[in-house]
């Protein structure tokens, strides 16, 4: 998959900064203290979802604003992640992905919005765009997700939505 910036028609092209890298992303889930390792690109992303990220991974992203409800609705059920911690164990690479999917639209909002606060709203309004609904309830799906990540970058762009 090409980076956002090389899908844009070239009309579009720079008209604002990128939006953010997997490196983002991976501060979403904590970084490199709680993934593991430096995070740079896409291709290192992928390589911590195939290993399955540590539990603390949720932590970091309720420490961002995600909410019990969010983590449980999109990434794993509570029950499901103390049986992995009990267990010492790491998230698994459909979770580790979920995981990732609601980090980078997260990331994606707040770098488009410029403040967490009004990227949560945005993520909890229903929107017209969206058929009424609200776009963290997309993110559940890849394909729900890319829209989000879509709609995003049109209002970085710029483009009336």
């Amino acid at each position: 998959m090409l980076p956002y910036c090389e899908q844009m028609p070239d009309s579009l092209r720079g008209a604002a900064a990128p939006l953010p890298t997997a490196s983002l992303t991976a501060e979403q889930l904590g970084g490199r203290r709680t993934i593991g390792r430096q995070v740079r690109s896409d291709a290192e992303l992928a390589r911590a979802v195939e290993m399955g990220l540590p539990t603390a991974a949720i932590d970091a992203l309720r420490k961002r604003g995600v909410t019990e409800r969010d983590i449980a609705a999109l990434v794993i059920k509570p029950r499901t992640l103390s049986h992995r911690r009990a267990q010492r164990s790491r998230l698994t690479v459909e979770e580790s992905d979920r995981a990732v999917r609601l980090a980078r639209v997260r990331a994606l909002a707040e770098e488009t919005f410029g403040d967490p606060r009004k990227a949560d709203v945005w993520l909890h309004r229903e929107l017209s765009v969206l058929d009424g609904r609200r776009p963290i309830d997309l993110v559940r799906t890849q394909v729900g997700a890319r829209m989000v990540e879509d709609l995003l970058a049109s209002i970085a762009w710029g483009a009336a939505v």
